[in-house]
């Protein structure tokens, strides 16, 4: 992927992270510190790193996993993988949002 697709693809992206509501809460994602990293990789790979701020809510498991689904969706995303991190059983979560 060229350097202006690579710019574009990273502005779709943070686009759809900048509007993403959490579930329990009005204000988006990037105000309540939920995405911890951004990677996207010139092939298109993005790597996500997330701390949900209800660890045990089903809901927020649930939104995370339409986040993923949603960013797979962007033109030039090729391959889409959250890593959770910082909860109890963020291991389970990040196997069960990537399945």
């Amino acid at each position: 992927m060229g350097g202006r697709k690579h710019v574009a693809l990273q502005r779709r992206v943070a686009r759809l992270l900048a509007s993403w509501k959490d579930p329990h809460d009005v204000r988006p994602y990037p105000e309540l510190n939920i995405v911890q990293r951004v990677d996207i990789a010139e092939d298109g790979e993005v790597n996500l790193t997330v701390r949900p701020p209800r660890p045990h809510c089903p809901c927020c498991l649930l939104d995370l996993d339409e986040l993923r689904k949603r960013i797979g969706e962007i033109k030039g995303v090729t391959f889409v993988h959250l890593e959770v991190v910082d909860i109890p059983a963020a291991p389970r979560w990040t196997r069960a949002i990537n399945r």
